[in-house]
């Protein structure tokens, strides 16, 4: 009785006894040796979080440029332009494109705020091309049929970089270049008619064309291009027919100049009348505009062409000695001889004043003083035609028969050289020639 009555006394104990030992030893787990609470056996390790990136999306042109982060290469963009960078954690960064021939272009990129996307445009680097330019500039090459030449090298400029300071430049300087090489050409025609060559001519025009393309509307390279384009005609007329303005001839050719046909003359007084639109002060412009209109036997009009060109240029002893054969042409003698004599003031080792002095002297009745003045002009010049046609129609008007020998002579050595036929029309001797011999037949 007694033991059943301890029993549950007893299991009451054990139970307590227990939970002291279950409590003991959680509260030992749960402490480090100094007897505190451990955090590292009582806490879960935490998850780590996904780092954010961007993916960076590059455009260049011109395509195919190399790309650099930061200092270094990550890829070279596509054929279109295009690159991409994945990955890219937040931050900034400073974005590059590179390409040979042109200069870099950078710029910086904050991944993250931005939009993931830049464009970068390289500009192409000139210097090569600038060089080239001069190089050719300086070797005269300026316009075709030089290959390669300047003309074609910055119309090809001006069409891939039409903004750029430096085509703007090269533009510029050309023009110049070709307006020099224009009036040089201009000029040698007022000061060296028989003795230019046509291929100076050709090229003077070349440039003069060429400049007005770089400077459209420009009046003075319009009227350059006019006039040599007209005394081409005139040279072509000149030299492609040994007759006068009565020749049939036959059409253009190929180049677009014509020969000696009346059109020739034609073409070059429309294209001299263009050139004196453009600039109706040049007075070289004017001075060919009335040898042309002379040689069409419009003397009144001729007369007026060179009454300007010796308005504009009153020291040009040219311009006064082609006022003097208008004045010839026109029967007007007195006024003939003092042109003539002004151009010889002006110039006293003209042989053209001093042929067309004599001539128009010996047309006023003063032949022994006009001889004279025609033998000054072959000493100045002896392998001028002109002295000796003057002296061949002198002689031919004359009534002694010796005379007559003397002319036909002073005629053929005139043909000799002027075999050209540019310091006058061989139609003329070769008539006064066959009027002579027909004389002699009689």
């Amino acid at each position: 009785m007694l033991r059943k009555k301890a029993w549950p006394g007893y299991t009451s104990t054990l139970i307590t006894v227990a939970l002291t030992i279950i409590s003991c030893a959680a509260a030992g787990m749960a402490q480090n040796p100094t007897g505190r609470p451990d955090p590292r056996k009582s806490k879960k390790p935490a998850n780590k979080p996904t780092p954010v990136t961007v993916t960076l999306t590059i455009i260049t042109d011109p395509p195919e440029s190399h790309v650099f982060v930061n200092g270094e290469e990550r890829g070279t963009t596509d054929s279109e332009g295009k690159l991409q960078l994945t990955k890219l954690a937040l931050g900034h960064y400073d974005i590059e494109a590179r390409k040979d021939g042109y200069s870099n272009a950078t710029r910086g990129f904050e991944a993250g705020p931005e939009t993931p996307t830049i464009v970068l445009k390289l500009t192409a680097t000139l210097e090569a091309d600038v060089k080239e330019f001069d190089s050719l500039v300086a070797a005269g090459k300026l316009t075709g049929p030089d290959a390669p030449n300047a003309f074609d090298l910055v119309n090809k400029l001006s069409a891939l970089h039409p903004d750029r300071s430096e085509v703007a430049g090269m533009r510029s300087s050309l023009y110049e270049k070709l307006m020099e090489r224009a009036n040089a050409s201009a000029v040698s025609t007022g000061s060296n008619w028989k003795g230019i060559a046509r291929d100076d001519l050709v090229r003077g025009h070349d440039a003069s064309t060429a400049a007005l393309t770089l400077k459209a509307g420009d009046k003075r390279a319009a009227s350059r291009e006019a006039y040599l384009a007209g005394v081409l005609a005139l040279y072509d007329w000149e030299t492609r027919s040994r007759a006068g303005p009565e020749d049939g001839g036959s059409k253009p050719d190929s180049s677009g100049h014509t020969d000696g046909s009346p059109a020739g003359l034609t073409q070059a007084r429309a294209n001299l009348d263009r050139a004196v639109e453009q600039d109706e002060s040049w007075a070289l412009a004017q001075y060919q505009l009335g040898t042309v209109i002379l040689l069409t036997g419009d003397a009144a009009s001729a007369e007026a062409r060179f009454i300007k060109a010796v308005q504009f240029e009153p020291q040009w002893a040219t311009g006064h000695a082609g006022l003097g054969a208008a004045y010839y042409a026109n029967k007007k003698y007195k006024e003939s001889i003092a042109e003539y004599q002004k151009a010889v003031e002006i110039d006293p080792k003209s042989p053209s004043a001093y042929a067309g002095l004599g001539l128009a002297r010996s047309a006023k009745g003063d032949t022994n003083a006009g001889i004279k003045d025609i033998q000054r002009a072959v000493e100045l010049d002896p392998n001028s035609g002109l002295p000796h046609l003057n002296l061949g129609i002198i002689y031919a008007q004359s009534k002694k028969a010796k005379d007559a020998s003397h002319a036909e002579e002073e005629l053929k050595l005139a043909l000799q050289k002027n075999q050209q036929n540019l310091e006058f029309q061989n139609s003329v001797a070769e008539k006064l020639i066959a009027d002579l011999q027909k004389k002699k037949k009689k």
